[in-house]
């Protein structure tokens, strides 16, 4: 490819160009979502080779300004390797959040507008460049080093780090090393470090065949929902390399299929996974081998039909993945690190594999997923009304409990987990997802609890709290329900009192109210530590947010959350204190 030129565009439907040595992926079974990209368009990421670059700009400012705003200037880039190029002029800014605070602040060139013919062609008109980040007073433990070559050595890891997930063609954010030199232009001083280069998030979203979700406009996607595939292949990632800092949503680039009303994330920023830095809090030092071993329970409860079309795109590549470790330069011993770790995953996942068909085989633990409950009527778990937990696992997983019920009784249903009850005749009777909903059966008799995560394919995370396992059910006689048709109406100058029948859960008692222009409302909470009062006006539009407060034992007066004379909806809810269940009295004058 001409350095200076474009990658030639593949054809609609075409797998990126292979290099050499390299395989296709394996053919996508029929109604499969396996998020093949296509190559870059860009002139950029065309070679692994290290490209030297010279930026001259005011990098005592980007250095130093108290904030990205303040810390811009004007940059000029030559390319040593493309002797008599032009230079190429762009705006300089710091950014980063914890690497902000980085000797060497990683930062964004900005173009007045998109290149062409020239290295950045194809990559918008900003383009991100993560630094070695070097000493600097203050630099969090997390990120300082005892030394320039740990600085450097920690980039050439988080750069091979992209580079192997980069051999899968899935969405992943390219790179390419620089060799930078960072000349200051007010002291005249120079420095030469590593670099890298980020691909633009909207660029990629391009090349997979998405947008970027930050940059649609005109677009409602609020119906828009997370696409199951593209979470498997999420965490299948994110746990590979080992990456404990790219849960609870950080770390993650948004993309939308809008044909097909999807989300799909893509993981990145990678400079604190477990394989290069088991020092960081939240891997907790945990070996290789004790992270192999989080990673195969993992496999072992989210098997799928998804999951293993996803290993074996990774299985098929594992020669490419394991020459982009072989052509990075690190030194010896990350070399070391970073091929064992390979070693023991791809490893793991060629046994795993194996694992297809034999969830129910108990013989083959690496395999073998208990089920807890049965998933119908006929072997369904016996229980009384009250609390229980399920562990709803593989994906597709379903617990059935058969619980006898009294007709004109008030029940509430919830937990953690979406469910739904039927009668005797299989009709549904009522259902819960996220919040407790209440009832009165019609009949006495046998009813069927089911419990199920429905189209979920992860149905826990790489290290999940109990209650991610073991996931709390609730079905009980309840006071007061937890729905404007089953809520209890208090009139002024009455009291309501109230139980919370819950020992594990949180119970919601439903209140209708018309206050008046000064009403004084009142909760007295007994026996328990907290609670929570949510009020709104019955008439509200379903976008209105309800006022809240937290209750403490004794009297709480709450007059202030009844803004305007009106009908409301008060809900008394439970919380999970130092004492369960509980009981109160609310007062309206």
């Amino acid at each position: 490819m001409d350095p200076d030129g474009d990658e030639t565009p593949a054809d609609p439907g075409d797998e990126p160009p292979a290099g050499p040595g390299d395989e296709t992926p394996p053919d996508t079974p029929p109604g499969s979502q396996m998020f093949t990209c296509d190559a870059s368009k860009s002139p950029m990421f065309g070679s692994r080779d290290v490209l030297n670059m010279r930026i001259s700009a005011d990098f005592t400012k980007l250095n130093s300004a108290p904030t990205k705003e303040e810390s811009g200037s004007q940059a000029v880039i030559e390319l040593s390797d493309q002797s008599g190029a032009a230079p190429i002029t762009a705006n300089i800014i710091a950014r980063g959040v914890s690497r902000f605070h980085c000797g060497f602040r990683p930062f964004s060139l900005k173009f007045e507008e998109k290149q062409k013919d020239n290295i950045f062609a194809h990559l918008g008109k900003s383009v991100k460049f993560v630094t070695h980040c070097g000493d600097r007073e203050g630099l969090s433990p997390t990120l300082k080093a005892d030394s320039l070559e740990t600085y450097e050595q920690r980039l050439l890891m988080e750069d091979t780090v992209y580079q192997v997930l980069d051999q899968l063609q899935v969405p992943s954010l390219k790179t390419r090393l620089v060799r930078l030199t960072y000349h200051d232009a007010p002291t005249g001083k120079e420095e030469t470090h590593l670099a890298f280069v980020r691909e633009p998030e909207d660029e990629m979203a391009e090349r997979c065949g998405m947008e970027e979700l930050e940059d649609l406009s005109g677009v409602d996607t609020s119906q828009f929902k997370v696409d199951q595939h593209g979470l498997v292949l999420l965490n299948l990632l994110n746990d590979f390399v080992i990456q404990y800092d790219g849960i609870d949503g950080k770390n993650l680039v948004a993309m939308a299929d809008v044909d097909r009303k999807a989300i799909v994330h893509a993981p990145y920023d990678f400079d604190l996974v477990g394989v290069s830095r088991p020092d960081y809090v939240a891997n907790e030092g945990r070996t290789l081998e004790q992270n192999r071993d989080a990673f195969a329970d993992w496999l072992r409860r989210n098997q799928s039909p998804t999951l293993f079309e996803q290993i074996d795109r990774m299985l098929a590549r594992a020669d490419q993945m394991q020459g982009a470790v072989d052509q990075s330069t690190m030194n010896e011993e990350n070399h070391e690190v970073f091929s064992r770790w390979l070693s023991l995953y791809l490893g793991l996942l060629r046994d795993f594999r194996a694992c297809e068909g034999h969830t129910d085989d108990p013989s083959r633990p690496l395999c073998h997923v208990e089920d807890d409950h049965g998933d119908g009527p006929d072997s369904a778990s016996a229980v009384d009304p009250g609390e229980w937990s399920a562990r709803i696992e593989p994906p597709g997983d379903a617990d059935m409990f058969a619980v006898d019920l009294q007709a004109n009784t008030l029940y509430s249903l919830g937990g953690r987990v979406p469910l739904e009850l039927f009668d005797a005749q299989q009709d549904l009777v009522a259902s819960a997802s996220e919040r407790t909903v209440s009832f009165e059966p019609s009949q006495t008799g046998t009813y069927y609890l089911r419990a199920s995560l429905g189209e979920q394919l992860v149905t826990s995370p790489l290290l999940p709290r109990p209650d991610e396992l073991d996931r709390y059910i609730s079905l009980y006689a309840d006071d007061h329900g937890a729905s404007l048709e089953t809520a209890t109406t208090l009139e002024a100058g009455e009291a309501g009192e109230g139980t919370w029948e819950l020992a594990k859960g949180e119970d919601e008692d439903w209140f209708l109210v018309s206050a008046g222009a000064s009403a004084n409302v009142h909760i007295v909470l007994r026996d328990t530590d907290t609670g929570r009062v949510e009020v709104s006006r019955r008439d509200a539009p379903a976008d209105e947010l309800p006022l809240e407060e937290f209750l403490l034992e004794g009297d709480n007066d709450v007059s202030r959350l009844f803004e305007q004379p009106g009908e409301y909806v008060v809900r008394v809810i439970q919380m999970i204190g130092l004492r369960a269940n509980g009981s109160y009295t609310m007062t309206l004058q």
